[in-house]
C-alpha cells in the first residue's frame, strides 16, 4: 500500500514574506517607475513655480516703484518696463515677462519668445493705490518634461541616479536663489547711484533705509538713522512760512496709495537745522498679499530750481537798473486798484513823474552817469514815499507811484514834497554839478474811473499839461479841464492812427487841378492825393481831425511813407486811369522833412516802381519850410535832383515868405485858399492873389489857387493869369482808382 503523500508543485505561490517582499519590490519597482518621473516633475515644476514667484514679485515691486515715480506716464514708458522686465532680475532664455493693466492690455513684454507647455506666475502692480494689473513671468516646460521622460524610461538606473538629479536640482535652485540675490544687490546700487533721495520705512513709520542721497540731504548718516522714526530724521515745512508740513509718506501708507508731488513750496529741515528746497512724493511698500508693509518717499532736490524761478519771476516784474516795480508790475497795480475802487469805493491816486533836464546829463555825460543818475533819483523819491505807495520806474526818465487810499488834495501835498526833493536834489559827475526837474501828473482813481488805457491816458495828459505850463509842477487831471481832455483826445487819435496804419485802413482820395490856359494844359493831367482814415466800422474821417494828434506824437512821418509807397506802387494805374504824363501831388509834413531816411526811402520806392522824372511834385506848407529852412533846402535839393517838382503850399501866409521864396528850389506856388474864397468880393484879397501870382511867374513858377469853391472864383483866377485852379468848384475829393487787376483794361 502506498502512502506517500502527493509532492506539492515545484512552483507555488511565494511565502508570505517573499510575496510581501516582492510586492515590495514591485511597489518600489512601481514607485521608481511611476512615482519618480511624478516626484521628479512635481519637485521640479513647484521649484520652478516659487522661482517665478520670486521674480514676478521683484519685478512687479520695481514697477510699482516706477508707477510711484511717474504714476501717469507709467504707460507710455514700454522701453523703460521692458528693461526692468529683462533684468530685474535676470531673464533666462526660455523666459518672458509680460506686463498686464487691469482691463487686460498687455502694456510691454521681454524679447523672448517660449512656446507651450510653459509654467507662469503672476505679481499684482499698484497705481496709486489701486491695482493696475499684473506682472507675469513665464517658463517653457520643455526640460522638465525631457527629464521626466528620462525619468520613466531609465527606471531603476534613474532610482540610484535619484541623489545626483536631487542635488542637481539643489544646485540649479541655488544657481535661482543666487541670481535672484544679484538682481536685489543690482537694485540696491541702483539707488545709490540715483541722485533723489530714497527713504524707506516700517510699518511702526521707522527708517528702514537711506539711499546717499537721501543721507546727504538729511544729513542722517543710515548707521544712525536705522530704526528711528521719520519725523526725527525728515523733517517738511512750507518754504513761504516755515510752518510744519506733512508727510506724504504717512498719508500713502494710511490711504494705501501714491502720493505725488503736492506742486506746494515744500523744504526739508536738515540735521544741522538749515533747510533745503526739495519736492516729494511717496508710495507705499505691500507685501505679497497686497498688504501695506511700509513705505517708500523720494526727496528730489530743486533749490537751484526754485532760486532760478524766483529770479526770474523778480526780473518780470522789477527794473533791473533801479530795483524798483518796473511798467508791467505797475499795470498790475493799477488794475488791481480799478477793482478795489469799484468793489469798495475806496480812492487811490496815480502820480505820474517826468524827468525835465534828464537828456542833458546822458547826452553831456554818457549813459552811465545817466543811469546812475535814475538810481539815485529812485531812491530820492523813495524816502519821500509812505511805505504803502508803491513806486515804479515805468520807462527812460519816467516814473509813476500808486498812492492808496488818498484824497487828491493829499496826493497834491505829497506831488509837491516830491518835486521839491527832486528840485533840491543836485547830481555830481565828473566834477560837474547838475540840476533837474519833474514835471507831475495826478489823475484820481475812483469807481467811475474807466479801464487801465483811460488812467494812463489822462495821467500822461495831466504830466504834459505840466510840461506845457512851464515844467517843474504839478497838474491834476480834471474831466472838465478842456485843455488837459483835448490833449487826452489827441493822445487817443495817436493810438488809434498806429493802429490804422498797421491794419492799413488809411485811405487814399485825390482831387485835379483844373488848367486855366492852354500852355499848361498840354504838360499833362495834375492831382493832388489826399489821405482819409478808416475807422473799424467803415467810417471816413478827414484829416483835420487825426493829423494834429499825428503831427504831436511824431506819427507823420510813418503816414507819409505809406502815401510814399502807395502812391509809387500805383502810379502807372493811374496813368492808364488819367493819361500820361500825369503828376501827382503828395504832401509831405515838417516832422518828414526832419526824419533820417526820408530821402533814401524815396530813393528806393522810386527805383523799385520806375517813375519817371516829372511824375511827382512833393508839397511842403510854407510854415515848414521856413520854420527849418536849412533842413528843407537840403532836402528839397537832393530831391530834385532826383527828377521830382516841389511846390510851397499855403504860400501867403508865412512872415517872411517872400525873402524866403527865392531861395527855395520850388516849381509851383498854391495860393493860400484864404485869399482865393474870396478875390470875387474882396479887392484886398484880389491884389494878394494878383500879387503873388505875379511874383512866382516873375520866378518862372506855376500857379495854383487853393479853395474854388464857385465857377466865379475859376473865372477870376483865369482872369489873374493863375495856372490851376483847385477846389469844389473843379471837383471834390473822390477816392484814388485802385490798382489796376493784370489783364484789365
Amino acid at each position: 500500500m502506498n502512502t506517500a503523500q502527493p509532492r506539492e508543485p515545484l512552483i507555488q505561490g511565494a511565502p508570505p514574506k517573499s510575496r510581501l517582499l516582492r510586492r515590495l519590490v514591485v511597489a518600489i519597482v512601481l514607485l521608481i517607475a511611476i512615482g519618480l518621473p511624478v516626484a521628479t516633475f512635481s519637485i521640479a515644476y513647484h521649484a520652478r513655480g516659487a522661482v517665478l514667484q520670486t521674480k514676478a514679485d521683484v519685478k512687479a515691486e520695481f514697477v510699482s516703484q516706477a508707477i510711484a515715480l511717474s504714476p501717469r506716464m507709467w504707460r507710455f514708458e514700454q522701453v523703460r518696463l521692458r528693461d526692468v522686465m529683462t533684468r530685474f532680475p535676470q531673464e533666462l532664455a526660455d523666459e518672458q515677462a509680460r506686463v498686464i493693466s487691469d482691463t487686460g492690455e498687455e502694456i510691454t513684454t521681454s524679447n523672448h519668445r517660449i512656446a507651450p507647455p510653459m509654467i507662469s506666475r503672476t505679481a499684482p502692480i499698484y497705481d496709486s493705490g489701486v491695482r493696475a494689473g499684473h506682472v507675469e513671468v513665464r517658463r517653457s516646460l520643455h526640460d522638465i518634461l525631457l527629464q521626466t521622460l528620462a525619468a520613466a524610461g531609465a527606471g531603476i538606473l534613474l532610482a540610484s541616479g535619484m541623489f545626483g538629479m536631487m542635488r542637481r536640482l539643489e544646485l540649479r535652485e541655488k544657481r535661482a536663489v543666487r541670481a535672484m540675490f544679484d538682481e536685489r544687490e543690482r537694485a540696491r546700487i541702483t539707488l545709490h547711484a540715483i541722485s533723489d533721495g530714497v527713504i524707506t520705512v516700517n510699518l511702526a513709520q521707522r527708517i528702514e533705509y537711506l539711499n546717499p542721497a537721501a543721507e546727504r540731504l538729511t544729513q542722517w548718516p543710515l548707521a544712525e538713522a536705522l530704526g528711528r522714526p521719520l519725523g526725527e530724521i525728515c523733517t517738511l515745512v512750507d518754504e513761504t512760512t516755515m510752518a510744519p508740513a506733512a508727510t506724504p509718506l504717512l498719508a500713502a501708507m494710511e490711504e494705501d496709495r501714491v502720493q505725488g508731488f503736492s506742486g506746494k513750496e515744500t523744504a526739508l529741515m536738515r540735521r544741522d537745522g538749515s533747510s533745503l528746497a526739495i519736492e516729494e512724493s511717496a508710495a507705499p511698500i505691500r507685501n505679497a498679499e497686497g498688504g501695506v508693509i511700509g513705505g517708500v518717499m523720494v526727496l528730489h532736490d530743486v533749490s537751484l530750481t526754485r532760486r532760478m524761478e524766483k529770479r526770474a519771476l523778480w526780473d518780470a516784474t522789477h527794473d533791473l537798473l533801479t530795483g524798483l516795480a518796473n511798467r508791467r508790475d505797475f499795470e498790475a497795480r493799477i488794475d488791481a486798484s480799478l477793482a478795489r475802487a469799484r468793489a469798495t469805493g475806496e480812492q487811490d491816486v496815480f502820480c505820474y513823474l517826468d524827468l525835465d533836464q534828464f537828456k542833458i546829463v546822458n547826452d553831456n555825460c554818457g549813459h552811465s552817469a545817466g543811469d546812475a543818475l535814475l538810481k539815485q533819483i529812485s531812491g530820492v523819491l523813495h524816502g519821500r514815499l509812505r511805505r504803502s505807495d508803491s513806486l515804479a520806474r515805468l520807462g527812460g526818465d519816467e516814473f509813476g507811484v500808486l498812492i492808496e487810499n488818498c484824497a487828491i488834495e493829499r496826493a497834491q501835498a505829497i506831488a509837491n514834497d516830491l518835486l521839491t526833493a527832486v528840485r533840491e536834489y543836485r547830481f555830481l559827475w565828473d566834477g560837474k554839478s547838475f540840476g533837474i526837474g519833474v514835471s507831475i501828473g495826478l489823475v484820481a482813481i475812483t469807481g467811475e474811473t474807466g479801464s487801465r488805457a483811460d488812467v494812463f491816458a489822462a495821467v500822461d495828459a495831466a504830466c504834459y499839461a505840466a510840461k506845457e505850463q512851464g515844467r517843474n509842477r504839478v497838474c491834476v487831471y480834471r474831466s472838465s479841464d478842456s485843455d488837459i481832455a483835448q490833449r487826452r483826445s489827441e493822445m487817443n487819435w495817436a493810438a488809434r492812427l498806429t493802429e490804422a496804419i498797421e491794419a492799413d485802413r488809411l485811405a487814399l482820395y485825390y482831387q485835379p487841378y483844373q488848367p486855366l490856359n492852354d500852355g499848361v494844359a498840354a504838360n499833362g493831367p495834375h492831382l493832388e492825393v489826399l489821405l482819409r482814415l478808416v475807422e473799424a466800422d467803415g467810417a471816413i474821417v478827414l484829416p483835420g481831425v487825426f493829423l494834429p494828434a499825428a503831427e504831436r506824437y511824431g506819427i507823420m512821418p510813418s503816414i507819409d511813407r505809406w502815401v510814399i509807397s502807395h502812391v509809387f506802387s500805383r502810379y502807372h494805374g493811374l496813368c492808364s486811369r488819367f493819361g500820361e504824363g500825369l503828376t501827382c501831388a503828395i504832401n509831405l509834413s515838417g516832422a518828414t522833412l526832419n526824419a533820417g531816411g526820408i530821402l533814401e526811402f524815396i530813393r528806393e520806392q522810386a527805383a523799385a516802381h520806375a517813375i519817371p522824372p516829372g511824375a511827382i511834385c512833393f508839397e511842403i506848407t510854407e510854415t515848414a519850410a521856413i520854420n527849418n529852412i536849412r533842413a528843407a533846402l537840403q532836402f528839397m535839393t537832393a530831391t530834385k535832383a532826383l527828377g521830382f517838382h516841389f511846390a510851397l503850399d499855403d504860400f501867403g501866409v508865412g512872415t517872411s515868405s517872400l525873402a524866403y521864396l527865392k531861395t527855395l528850389p520850388v516849381d509851383y506856388l498854391k495860393i493860400d485858399g484864404s485869399f482865393v474864397r474870396n478875390i470875387v468880393s474882396d479887392p484886398i484879397d484880389r491884389a494878394m492873389t494878383e500879387t503873388i501870382n505875379r511874383v512866382g511867374h516873375l520866378m518862372g513858377l506855376q500857379t495854383v489857387g487853393e479853395y474854388a469853391a464857385s465857377t466865379e472864383i475859376i473865372a477870376a483866377l483865369a482872369e489873374i493869369g493863375v495856372d490851376f485852379a483847385q477846389g469844389f468848384a473843379v471837383q471834390e475829393p473822390e477816392p484814388l482808382p485802385p490798382p489796376m487787376v493784370s489783364g484789365s483794361f
